[in-house]
């Protein structure tokens, strides 16, 4: 079994890309798997879309998430 890069193709090299950049749109405030999507047609061209583009809407928290002291945060 082949464990270098070059024993990934340029296929598995394409799709480790397509889910660096979904990792990176969210980060960014931007949907995972809508980018995932799109990386796996562009790669590399998404990352750069994904670089230059502003961030996206802002989300203060999610429903039902944690705060550091552990509490259920309250809707205010």
């Amino acid at each position: 079994m082949d464990l270098s890069i070059e024993g990934l193709g340029g296929g598995g090299i394409w799709f480790t890309l397509s889910l660096i950049n979904a990792g990176l749109a969210e980060s960014k405030g931007r949907g995972r798997f809508n980018w995932w999507l799109l990386s796996l047609l562009l790669g590399p061209i998404a990352t750069l879309l994904i670089v230059v583009m502003p961030r996206g809407p802002y989300v203060d928290e999610l429903p039902g998430a944690q705060t550091e002291a552990g509490q259920l945060s309250t809707p205010s």
